[in-house]
């Protein structure tokens, strides 16, 4: 069958083949389109600003500070955006969480997130895009099931949960049920590898490299989520769930134990570096927490949100750890091939949080920054001081001084459009950061 037939039996569904196999089919197909992503990662209770941000200027031989020491590693990618704040006086951790993604100043409703806005233009475009999902919601150690202030991710005023067990969570995004197959294994690769052999047979060089590397990604997945313990998580035979909410009580908290946390968020990143990769979804919003998240990080032995409310240095401890993971998740995008270099070259990073400084309450300095989207525009490896003048040799933490800076929706607006959206809407915006990449000038 030539490319072109085989392309249109694809996207008609006249080819007979699995979920998974007709998924990773045209994604295999599609490997000489460029698409960007988005994936915006939040983490929680703030920073202490004058030991987040590095100094303005170049990263290549700057001494990063305390808290983002871990992300030293990975500075010819990053790009700090020092004297962003969100717009208000709610400086409340659920204030911040309800802001930080759909720009909305104080109530939820009628509110999107702005992955959740990428998405629906996906959808309408699903034909052409080749998306299975118009966003995803996912993270490590997001609990509180039922409060939906702890949420950052919003459909027209509904709360989205973020999906943090990987073995809900990959059989939702790659599978569907484990119906016909060992209901104490996940096995979707089980059920589409005939297809994907037969396949495999009609695609050209190029398309079959492109399949078998989402093959092996997945299968090292499926190996991992199978083992006796997931590295001291549950047995998965024990927690195979048709939808989140039905973790309750302990084995909700078995996800979030520090034992277990480095190795749950190892999968869940192999999983959305997957998503992105396959093609399943181009807009992401990855949680670390939830506002006033009590995570004992390893490292530590209290609660991310009590060691935010002490000095600098304990603050850093846990700090540094989310930090970490993020460098973590930065290396593996930028280790996974896709059009015209890595994935991270085609994804756009964009770090929130609740709050600027986790003491204070505030929503000044929030600890945010951008990595990758080289082939979006972004010039990385600096960082930049987008506070007002007067401004930048004043210690900030007063809860009683003026937001200054710049909005942070501005940013987000400014990312929709340089990865393509054009019906992207975030109501308290007033400008753009276009200074930060190719050929943009002003702020």
């Amino acid at each position: 069958m030539k490319r072109r037939s085989l392309l249109k039996a694809i996207a008609a569904g006249s080819l007979a083949m699995t979920p998974l196999a007709t998924m990773l089919a045209r994604s295999a197909m599609a490997a000489e389109v460029q698409r960007i992503r988005t994936l915006f990662i939040y983490h929680p209770n703030g920073c202490v600003p004058d030991v987040f941000f590095p100094r303005a200027g170049a990263l290549a031989n700057a001494s990063f500070p305390a808290m983002t020491a871990p992300l030293q590693a990975v500075a010819n990618q990053l790009v700090f955006l020092d004297g962003i704040g969100y717009e208000g006086q709610a400086n409340t951790h659920e204030g911040g969480a309800l802001k930080c993604l759909t720009g909305v100043a104080s109530s939820s409703a009628g509110a999107s997130s702005i992955e959740v806005q990428m998405g629906r233009e996906d959808w309408a475009n699903r034909a052409s895009s080749g998306i299975t999902r118009p966003s995803v919601q996912m993270g490590v150690g997001t609990k509180w099931g039922s409060d939906t202030s702890k949420r950052i991710s919003y459909d027209n005023g509904t709360s989205l949960h973020p999906v943090d067990d990987p073995r809900i969570l990959y059989p939702q995004l790659f599978g569907g049920t484990n119906n016909g197959v060992d209901t104490n294994q996940i096995q979707v690769l089980a059920r589409a590898r005939e297809d994907l052999n037969r396949l495999s047979t009609q695609l050209g060089s190029i398309e079959r490299e492109r399949l078998d590397q989402h093959v092996a990604a997945l299968d090292v997945l499926e190996q991992r989520l199978n083992s006796a313990s997931m590295g001291g998580c549950l047995d998965v035979s024990t927690s195979i769930k048709p939808r989140v909410d039905a973790i309750v009580g302990g084995e909700e908290q078995a996800l979030w134990a520090t034992q277990v946390l480095a190795n749950i968020s190892a999968i869940q990143q192999d999983i959305a570096v997957a998503t992105l990769s396959c093609g399943i979804t181009r807009s992401m919003a990855f949680m670390y927490g939830v506002p006033v998240s009590p995570i004992v990080v390893p490292g530590t032995g209290t609660g991310d949100h009590d060691l935010s409310h002490q000095d600098a240095a304990a603050h850093t401890t846990s700090k540094v750890w989310w930090m970490g993971q993020i460098r973590q998740f930065i290396q593996k995008l930028a280790a996974t091939p896709d059009v015209n270099g890595s994935l991270l070259d085609n994804t756009i990073i964009c770090t929130v949080s609740d709050l600027g400084h986790g003491n204070y309450h505030n929503h000044h300095r929030i600890p945010m920054f951008l990595a990758g989207g080289k082939n979006a525009g972004l010039i990385t490896g600096r960082s930049v001081d987008l506070r007002p003048l007067g401004e930048v040799n004043k210690r900030w933490g007063d809860q009683t001084s003026t937001q200054g800076g710049v909005n942070h929706t501005n940013v987000l607006m400014t990312i929709a459009e340089k990865a393509g959206y054009r019906n992207v809407v975030m109501p308290t915006a007033n400008g753009r950061i276009n200074n930060v990449w190719v050929n943009g000038t002003g702020l």
